[in-house]
């Protein structure tokens, strides 16, 4: 049952129109934040402000008070639109499909004091309440609904999507929910190709080609074709199909899809943050152009941005905590299959503690540096357990690979012997890495005493130590932020974890 109403004003604090600033989707979602710090020159700010499309917070409540310990946190939501309108559908498989809905939604909590942030992936087919909303016409629903949470965008149409899935999120969680940003299909293929690709190791090839599924009367699939290998480019047509492979792929499930998403928002974020990305003017502008162009926001100040921005950058990748709402097993009582429900115990926890700005359960607090030697001028914010790499002998000294490999072990690296290398004659340990290891190899050099990082291009996702002849041991690092200890519970990451997709 509808009521008619007239078109509802703007939720009180929000109803400014706030265009003056960047927000952003999923990992580039930070990326944004980190690198908009950079750009400088009234013309571009003003360019890129005038890029943004903007569609204020409007609901038919108001929001839940910020706790009195949170008063400085900050929470957004960022959502990945499935609309198949106009060059959305292409090449996407079920462009026949009318409408809008969340294909994904990420809660991102920005804690007071910048230690890092948290991003939690809310399933699309969580079975929740969504609230009464203001519908696409206008109007107001009047009765709640018990459904998929991605029903939630689509029951407010584009004016009104995000500001209904907003309110099912703040009614669930008590979370007040500060901003939002929508990116649609074309949109996130331009960001990334703004962004240069990225390099990922993928274990097996993925294959999710379209196709006609008689179960559903239409197309399925994501048209994803990525080969297996250690170090395989990823563009921003791969990417999207990569965001949103499932039925092809493991169990097909939307959990499956979710990790995977995951696993890449980690590899934007570190390619977004390499010191490539920050230093070179033009790479910059072209990825906030294309990602000012491919959102819409209720924006935020650019003082907030600033404070953002510093506050991520000095945290790094290792700060960024990545986890999914704790779910349910087995499915409770009156939850159809297909959908999941969220573990009452668990989610409570987790809610209350980014509502409190508290670290999330099964997680280090932040702490102040520890007395390890950590010899780099660079902050170090990879930790050693999320880093891979091999060994090579290259001192001509028997056993001299095998001894290194054993002593990265022994300071948490996950380390492998690789035999010898190209000649036996290295003076210098040498730390090998590939244009996407920049953080990682900085860490593996500041261990390996009198070690020196050489970048090679050829070794794409991989870091490779040669031992040479002035090798004298392994120290500890001390990590800048807060490295979080993944629990069974929580099952939380990094944004600097590099694993293999699958």
């Amino acid at each position: 049952m509808t009521t008619p109403t007239a078109s509802p004003p703007p939720r009180t604090p929000r109803a400014r129109s706030r265009r003056r600033t960047v927000l952003k989707w999923t990992a580039l979602s930070l990326a944004v934040i980190v690198v908009a710090a950079g750009i400088g020159g009234y013309a571009v700010y003003r360019h890129l402000y005038d890029n943004i499309t903007t569609q204020p917070i409007v609901t038919t409540s108001p929001p839940p008070p910020k706790a009195k310990t949170a008063l400085k946190a900050e929470n957004f939501l960022l959502i990945g639109s499935d609309t198949r309108a106009g060059a959305n559908g292409k090449g996407t498989g079920g462009g026949q499909i009318q409408g809008a809905r969340s294909d994904t939604s990420i809660l991102l909590h920005i804690p007071a004091g910048g230690r890092g942030a948290t991003l939690v992936s809310i399933p699309r087919d969580s079975y929740v309440t969504i609230p009464s909303c203001i519908e696409g016409d206008g109007k107001t629903r009047s009765e709640p609904m018990t459904t998929k949470f991605n029903a939630a965008f689509s029951i407010g149409g584009a004016k009104y999507g995000p500001s209904c899935e907003i309110a099912t999120l703040e009614s669930l969680t008590h979370i007040h929910i500060d901003h939002y940003a929508v990116v649609d299909f074309d949109g996130f293929k331009r960001m990334v190709d703004a962004l240069g690709g990225v390099r990922m190791c993928v274990a097996e090839h993925l294959y999710d080609p379209v196709h006609y599924d008689p179960a559903t009367g239409g197309d399925v699939g994501s048209n994803l074709n990525l080969p297996a290998g250690k170090s395989v480019e990823i563009d921003g047509t791969q990417a999207l199909a990569l965001m949103r492979a499932r039925y092809n792929l493991g169990d097909g499930s939307d959990i499956e899809r979710i990790k995977r998403q995951q696993q890449f928002i980690g590899a934007m974020i570190r390619k977004a943050t390499s010191t490539n990305l920050l230093i070179n003017p033009i790479k910059l502008y072209h990825f906030l152009d294309a990602t000012t162009k491919s959102i819409t926001t209720d924006g935020f100040g650019v003082d907030t941005m600033k404070k953002l921005a510093e506050a991520l950058h000095t945290a790094g990748a290792g700060s960024i905590q990545i986890l999914t709402v704790p779910l349910a097993d087995p499915l409770p009582p009156g939850v159809p299959t297909a959908d999941v429900a969220w573990d009452p115990t668990k989610s409570a926890e987790l809610w209350n503690a980014i509502r409190e700005d508290k670290p999330i359960p099964g997680t280090k607090p932040s702490s102040s540096p520890s007395a390890s030697p950590s010899p780099s001028a660079t902050p170090l914010t990879v930790p050693p357990s999320d880093i891979d790499n091999s060994v090579l002998n290259g001192s001509g000294v028997n056993g001299a690979a095998a001894k290194a490999a054993a002593a990265l072990d022994a300071k948490g690296f996950n380390a492998t012997v690789g035999g010898d290398a190209d000649s036996s004659t290295y003076a210098t340990t040498i730390v090998k890495y590939g244009s996407s290891k920049v953080q990682s190899s900085q860490t593996v050099a500041a261990a390996v005493k009198g070690s020196k990082r050489v970048e090679d291009d050829s070794l794409g996702s991989t870091i490779t130590v040669i031992v040479g002849a002035n090798y004298h041991g392994v120290r500890s690092v001390t990590i800048q932020g807060t490295t979080p200890s993944p629990t069974a519970s929580l099952n939380v990451t990094t944004a600097s974890k590099e694993g293999c997709l699958r």
